[in-house]
């Protein structure tokens, strides 16, 4: 056991270690939210988001946590979390499918974009600043697998409390009652043993909770910290997805079987490239952007891996600096880029060509702008 404390702009933060697969100073540092609902954030060194990282230190964290899940009983549905975790959730997916070989593995990611297709279900994610999650019923020929899985494996960056993974696998247990084990899947787990119970005794089922780091914490605010405000947003929460969203995750895939949709046009771009890398992805599109900087670490490129988010976070403690925009879906939602690398040259991944050519950011930080993934629905 270990006991860290560390002090951000909000408050102190005290964590009692109980396991440490990979030491935590390397898995998260700390920073704070600019959200009063809840101040604190751990920030992943090892996720690719808020943090730059080698996307071959990535894979490796996709790889152990898959190690934990491979052997579940079959079929077995995982499930990543928007807009954090979807790198994450696909990729332990996919490494859990390659070391075990097996075909029976669905992966779907929750999302907050708004398609004109039937829904599963959708939850909320109360202390969010963005709360609406929706999870859309798979292709046709997926719903037999989805609706009969023996095994669910629900993938974040952190667990804290466990609500909100435990109202998602509730609104999936209504659809499968079948489901015989459950998995809670992360980086980092803060839930001690009586919470663990706790959250098993709601499901009625056996519940495992892989995770790198296993501990407890507790956050003390600072009574002369001032509560920031949450930025003010003007969105458009009434247009159709269905024409941009082209990520095939978010009506589901079989994991194992990822094939880089990369143009050739765009891979001879990218391979003129000359220098350092920044490869971005775009919100919840986070995989295939991840999948394209592993490909070019592997070929001997410099590159580190980074997304955008909705997330907002006060400049200071692990945050050095923060760009602000209007979204790429054009909803009007302000997004951020996080501690973006000045002396590389910034190359930002889209799903579809229309986001790569309306939205601003590229044009602000001054990268390259490339769409690669093919459309999976009509528009």
């Amino acid at each position: 056991m270990r006991v860290v404390e560390t002090s951000i702009q909000a408050g102190c933060l005290s964590l009692t270690l109980h396991r440490e697969e990979q030491p935590l100073e390397a898995c998260v540092t700390y920073a704070t939210r600019q959200n009063p609902r809840r101040l604190y954030l751990f920030v992943s060194k090892v996720l690719g988001k808020h943090w730059p990282v080698r996307p071959s230190v990535m894979r490796a964290v996709h790889q152990r946590l898959a190690t934990k899940i491979a052997d579940l009983p079959g079929p077995m549905v995982v499930i990543g979390m928007a807009e954090t975790a979807t790198a994450l959730g696909r990729g332990v997916a996919e490494e859990a499918a390659l070391q075990s070989g097996r075909d029976d593995i669905l992966y779907l990611q929750t999302t907050r974009c708004r398609l004109t297709r039937p829904l599963a279900f959708a939850f909320d994610e109360s202390h969010s600043h963005a709360p609406d999650h929706a999870v859309y019923l798979p292709e046709p020929a997926l719903q037999p697998l989805f609706q009969t899985a023996r095994s669910l494996v629900l993938i974040d960056d952190e667990i804290s409390t466990g609500r909100t993974l435990t109202e998602l696998a509730r609104a999936y247990l209504q659809l499968n009652p079948r489901v015989e084990q459950v998995a809670l899947a992360s980086i980092t787990c803060w839930l001690n043993e009586a919470r663990q119970q706790e959250l098993a005794a709601w499901l009625k089922r056996p519940i495992c909770f892989p995770a790198l780091v296993e501990g407890e914490f507790s956050f003390t605010a600072d009574p002369a910290f001032p509560p920031p405000a949450l930025p003010v947003v003007s969105a458009d929460t009434t247009q159709s997805h269905d024409a941009i969203a082209t990520d095939p995750a978010l009506t589901g895939i079989i994991a194992g079987r990822w094939t880089n949709p990369l143009p050739h046009r765009a891979r001879a771009r990218l391979g003129k490239a000359n220098g350092p890398l920044a490869i971005i992805g775009t919100g919840e599109y986070a995989y295939t952007p991840f999948r394209i900087a592993l490909m070019l670490e592997e070929e001997g490129y410099d590159v580190c891996y980074q997304s955008t988010t909705r997330s907002p976070i006060l400049i200071g403690d692990a945050i050095a600096s923060r760009q602000e925009f209007l979204d790429h879906h054009g909803d009007g939602m302000p997004n951020y880029l996080y501690n973006l690398d000045p002396n590389r040259r910034p190359m930002v991944i889209y799903e579809h060509p229309a986001l790569s050519e309306r939205h601003t950011l590229p044009n602000v930080i001054g990268g390259l702008a490339l769409a690669v993934e093919e459309p999976c629905r009509a528009s």
